[in-house]
């Protein structure tokens, strides 16, 4: 939940006139970003997650193992701006961390002082820090992580400041709450605490998606069964932790696991949502459209899309589009599915959950969905027909070249025996034959690559297990060099026709080509060829 404490300091800031939410960051700092869409990117964008970019993973989660500052962090290697500022919800951890480089910057003191001095030492928080490694007076009293119930503590590391990376212990996280319940004039004017946990961004800049859940300024709106909530959730393997506080009620709520595994997820939210529906009980919302409208409202949403909270421009993305696709489906009694959430309308284009008060809204144009918004961790845009041919085109083309590779040898051992037994023996492959057939090898061998790179921490949830160029390069090697033996390939399927070899070869040879074509495509299309190998 570190990306609170970072908002609030950007807010402190606010409020002594250094910084103004929607003036451009070049204000204030001097980042060189893509920018690949008119308009300014503000500190209003970066604290709702709507400055438009791309995700990337290695500088939250490698960073703590460099040495290596902040401003070298959000300075090197910054990701691609693939939304207009302030039209489309995509979780940004990078934008966060830029946002505590801006305080760092107009404050002149290191983020990590900033909060120590400004908000852990006003509330009396002497067992927080976001300094890392961490101080040994901490350290000595770490919960240490689990991977496993039954296996031995893993490793600490920690995310980076600021957008994670904060230690505290439970009686510091219950003065934090206190502090914000009390709207604490230690930390902010009473105004700013409700600026902050008010939409950030209206229907002027979000259009219809103003309507789903909104997002604060750097607070999730977990409002409830009438009851406002807002709060935060934050995830580093194997630490789970999301708290709530009811402003109008005087209620605070914190939860924090040390363990991985698949219950983490389900534990927090069944608390969080059973707390409120003992507690704060109310009405659910009555949907405003019968169910013969809603269904046909559905079904125009309905469809295959991809979070926008993904990478776009480097090679991960050719796994994200392949593998990472969510189905929203139209159901019979007029819901909508957005994969295993079940949804229903409760005004023209926006959907409540059926279990809970997350709103979800759909943005049209022409009378297509373009984008389907709510919190900023389940906003989706469509999926491209590129995209959505991405997963069966590198299965068929896996299956047709091992296919081929398979017949490689039977052929050979077809071509021995009849040459033992005198009868007429197939013409041998050619030099062209051969280079395309090893090709193929090479090319099933980056997609094996591919897998084990990215699946690998997928399974063992360890942030040193993410790929490094070291590792990268070698299977874009073996990809590059799939794509080199289409030319051979063409060589081979032309003679085999051009000589009459007879009907399997040119089969065969017409497969092989079909294969390394669809590989190579899979591999453009995607950027698994990018010479950007960032994470």
């Amino acid at each position: 939940i570190s990306k609170i404490p970072t908002s609030i300091a950007v807010m402190q800031l606010v409020e002594q006139g250094k910084l103004d939410l929607d003036a451009d960051i070049s204000t204030y700092v001097d980042v060189k970003i893509d920018r690949r869409f008119p308009g300014n990117i503000t500190l209003r964008h970066l604290l709702t997650h709507t400055a438009g970019f791309e995700e990337r993973y290695g500088g939250v989660l490698l960073a703590p193992e460099r040495d290596e500052d902040l401003a070298g962090i959000v300075t090197t290697d910054p990701p691609v701006q693939v939304f207009a500022p302030g039209t489309t919800p995509a979780y940004s951890n990078y934008g966060m961390a830029l946002a505590g480089h801006i305080v760092q910057q107009v404050s002149g003191e290191r983020f990590e002082e900033y909060i120590q001095r400004h908000i852990f030492e006003p509330l009396g928080m002497d067992s927080s820090t976001f300094e890392q490694p961490l101080p040994a007076a901490l350290e000595d009293r770490l919960a240490r992580g689990y991977k496993t119930s039954n296996g031995p503590s893993s490793a600490f590391t920690a995310a980076a400041a600021p957008e994670g990376g904060m230690t505290t212990s439970g009686p510091d996280m219950a003065a934090f709450m206190i502090a914000q319940l009390e709207r604490s004039p230690k930390l902010l004017q009473e105004s700013t605490w409700e600026q902050m946990w008010s939409p950030g961004l209206g229907s002027e800049s979000l259009g219809n998606l103003s309507k789903a859940s909104f997002m604060g300024l750097g607070y999730f709106n977990e409002s409830r069964q009438g009851h406002r909530i807002v709060g935060h959730g934050g995830d580093i393997p194997p630490y789970h932790s999301m708290f709530h506080i009811y402003p109008d009620e005087g209620t605070g709520i914190f939860i924090s696991l040390n363990g991985d595994g698949v219950a983490h997820q389900t534990l927090r939210s069944n608390l969080m949502g059973e707390f409120a529906d003992r507690y704060y009980p109310g009405g659910k919302d009555q949907p405003q459209v019968s169910r013969d409208e809603a269904r046909q409202y559905a079904q125009q949403v309905a469809g295959s899309y991809i979070n926008t909270r993904a990478p776009f421009s480097t090679y991960v993305a050719a796994w994200m589009t392949s593998l990472g696709s969510a189905r929203v489906t139209a159901l019979d009694n007029g819901h909508l599915a957005v994969d295993e959430d079940e949804y229903v309308m409760v005004e023209p284009w926006v959907w409540q959950k059926t279990n809970g008060s997350t709103r979800i809204a759909a943005q049209l144009e022409d009378g297509k969905a373009v984008r389907l918004g709510g919190p900023v961790t389940q906003s989706f845009i469509p999926q491209t027909s590129a995209q959505q041919a991405s997963l069966p085109v590198l299965v068929g083309s896996s299956l047709v070249l091992l296919v081929v590779i398979a017949a490689w040898p039977i052929g050979a051992l077809r071509r021995r025996w009849a040459i033992r037994d005198g009868r007429r023996a197939a013409d041998p492959l050619t030099r062209a034959g051969r280079l395309a057939r090893i090709g193929a090898a090479l090319a099933i061998g980056a997609v094996a690559g591919w897998l084990t790179l990215m699946l690998t921490p997928m399974f063992t949830q360890d942030f040193r297990a993410l790929p490094t160029p070291g590792v990268v390069r070698p299977v874009q090697a073996l990809q590059w060099l799939g794509v080199a033996a289409i030319i051979p390939a063409i060589l081979d399927l032309f003679g085999a026709v051009k000589g009459r070899a007879g009907w399997r070869r040119i089969v065969m040879a017409s497969l092989l080509l079909i294969g390394l074509a669809g590989m190579a495509w899979w591999a453009w299309s995607g950027n698994a060829l990018s010479w950007d190998i960032s994470i």
